[in-house]
């Protein structure tokens, strides 16, 4: 229904007053905040005063009148509406607000907003529409690939401290500066710290197993029998004859073994044995040396340790030698229970305790967090490929919970070590700033532009990393090094508004990641479009740069050629001060064409004129 001019004038300046009351219920806030992110705390604080609450009617009422509906105004609300306020007020006849009496009381203007986040985005990232590359382990020898990124617009190289060694993230870093220094153009370094991930354990190792599977078309016929190479310890690898020919192409099964009485054998001979499955199956000798021999098999066969296959007709015999052992895993199906434990889970024949009817169970890497978890509580493991949620909690003294598994594959999904584990409804207390992550902030200090903080959930992680980023830099006499928070949980982004007027009560260079894959999961596949349009919002009020990350552009990377959807993504991206990719063999020429959609893309946060709803989840925390 829309709204007389009289009435809307009246909501429009009860809206005014909301944000001006808002601002000064948080003067203690707000006084904490360093002087150069004062105004745009101000500005953060009316921003989150008028997304609390919608506003039914107002836009719609705007809107017909040909008005501006506040979309677009992020950078300069109080200010905007203001303007807005004094136009109604010309159209009823009545006298404008007289200006502020000083400078410090009026709001940021349009010009100055704009300016603000156009400022920190340059001083942050050296430019608003800077291009991040994660750096792969190999570039630490390869001033090449460095060299090619660089020349192809990489603004700044990704080190993440997860992987590999300070070694390789300080020849990393040298190789950059070394690149950047040849090309006369600025390439920042920024350093991940990995914080507190919480994944899987190591499961107990399973028998290892080869497999040598033949060719067939698409109606089973078979085209090209399975080929494997049974090597003698120590026997030297064919070097001539189609052996020779299969093995640099890369086509052979390698099979070790012991074999007796090989010289009995010949072209043609076949050997058989149950394999793996227990069916029958059968190799044909198809060419020998000096200790090997080249099979063909027109089955999939599978070989273990032990396995012994006999000659038909005579006394020449094939067994498998030891085989080294596989990863372990668990086939988990939905309706089954899994217990999540503090310890990492035994053999069932090294474990006397152990019931037949007992759960499979699986250890993770934070044990602590097992504590904080609650009866229906969801547990996503793998990138969310497997859901499940809390049934049950340890009796008295005992180190595990019980879940039951939701989501999986038809026929059940593997679960394996190091995978990743996401806990969206369970808010965690614990430190997210790690032992190993204090360790690298040493080498992060000496080597970086800005740092990367992982997992950051609440205003007192953001005072931890803080209290020992100062000491860093102090003891090293280094200057103030760029914060950047990685919003990558559920906890994180409702937050948010809270995370960055903490952040801001240091004068560093500060910045958000939108770290979208973590996100996704924690959040919902289809929650991830809204949140992080509320993330650039929040953060374009705050006069603070974002990088929008995580598979941007990664077919490309990975394979050439991107897709339609991703070329969409990375102009919608453009949007953001800074867009990053992730390695991938093609990742030089997917850096040229990010470059390329941003300049030709001509979006901007300005040009935001879609009017999301009234009230934002990220400003209900205050």
């Amino acid at each position: 229904m829309t709204m007389g001019l009289e009435k809307l004038l009246d909501a429009l300046r009860r809206l005014r007053e909301q944000l001006e009351s808002f601002e000064q219920e948080q003067a203690e806030l707000l006084q904490a905040v360093a002087e150069p992110y004062r105004a745009s705390a101000r500005n953060l604080l009316h921003f989150i005063a008028f997304h609390r609450h919608n506003h039914p009617g107002l836009q719609t009422s705007l809107r017909e009148r040909g008005l501006s509906t506040l979309a677009g105004c992020d950078p300069h609300l109080l200010a905007s509406l203001s303007s807005l306020i004094g136009v109604v007020q010309s159209l009823l006849g009545q006298p404008g607000a007289p200006a502020p009496a000083t400078a410090a009381e009026a709001p940021l203007s349009f010009a100055a907003g704009h300016a603000l986040l156009r400022r920190n985005g340059e001083q942050l990232l050296g430019s608003c529409n800077a291009i991040m590359v994660t750096l792969p382990a190999e570039a630490a020898d390869a001033p090449a690939l460095v060299e090619e990124l660089v020349a192809a617009g990489m603004d700044i190289a990704r080190i993440n401290c997860a992987h590999d060694t300070p070694a390789i993230w300080t020849a990393l870093a040298s190789q950059v500066r070394a690149a950047a220094a040849r090309h006369g153009r600025p390439c920042r370094i920024a350093m991940d710290l990995a914080g507190p991930k919480l994944r899987t354990a190591n499961l107990p190792a399973q028998p290892g197993v080869v497999a040598a599977r033949p060719l067939r078309d698409r109606y089973g016929r078979l085209q090209q029998p399975a080929r494997i190479l049974a090597t003698l310890p120590g026997s030297p690898e064919p070097t001539s004859g189609a052996a020779a020919a299969d093995l640099r192409a890369g086509e052979l099964v390698r099979l070790p073994t012991l074999g007796t009485d090989w010289g009995e054998l010949s072209c043609g001979d076949r050997l058989r044995s149950r394999d793996a499955s227990g069916r029958w199956r059968e190799l044909v000798v198809r060419e020998q040396g000096s200790g090997w021999l080249l099979l063909h098999c027109r089955q999939h066969c599978r070989f273990v340790s032990g396995l012994v296959f006999r000659q038909e007709g005579g006394t020449a015999t094939l067994t498998v030698a030891p085989l080294p052992d596989s990863p372990g895993d668990l086939l988990l199906q939905r309706g089954q229970h899994l217990r999540l434990t503090t310890t990492q889970a035994m053999p069932p024949a090294a474990d006397p305790e152990q019931k037949p009817e007992a759960p499979a169970a699986i250890a993770c890497t934070l044990p602590e967090v097992l504590e904080e978890l609650a009866l229906g509580d969801r547990v996503l493991f793998d990138d969310g490929k497997i859901a499940a949620r809390v049934v049950a909690l340890p009796p008295a003294g005992g180190s595990w919970v019980e879940l039951e598994i939701t989501q999986a594959k038809p026929r059940g999904s593997r679960l394996r070590a190091d995978k990743g584990i996401n806990l969206p409804d369970t808010p965690l207390h614990t430190p997210t700033l790690t032992a190993k992550d204090l360790d690298d902030l040493t080498i992060a200090c000496q080597q970086a532009d800005l740092i990367n903080y992982s997992f950051v959930r609440s205003e007192a992680d953001i005072a931890c990393l803080q209290a020992a980023l100062g000491a860093q830099e102090a003891a090293a006499g280094a200057g103030s090094t760029g914060l950047v928070l990685k919003i990558e949980t559920h906890q994180a982004f409702l937050n948010l508004p809270r995370l960055l007027l903490a952040a801001m009560r240091q004068s560093t260079p500060l910045g958000v990641m939108i770290a979208r894959g973590d996100l996704a999961i924690e959040c919902g596949w289809e929650a991830l479009s809204g949140i992080q349009e509320e993330i650039l919002r929040i953060c374009t009020a705050a006069h603070v740069p974002c990088i929008w990350a995580t598979q941007v552009l990664e077919t490309m990377a990975q394979h050439g050629t991107p897709t339609r959807p991703e070329i969409t993504d990375a102009a919608m991206g453009a949007r953001a001060e800074a867009l990053m990719l992730n390695k991938g063999t093609n990742i030089t020429a997917a850096v040229r064409s990010l470059r390329r959609i941003i300049e030709r893309s001509g979006i901007t946060r300005s040009d935001n004129s879609t009017d999301q709803p009234d009230q934002m989840l990220c400003c209900l925390s205050f």
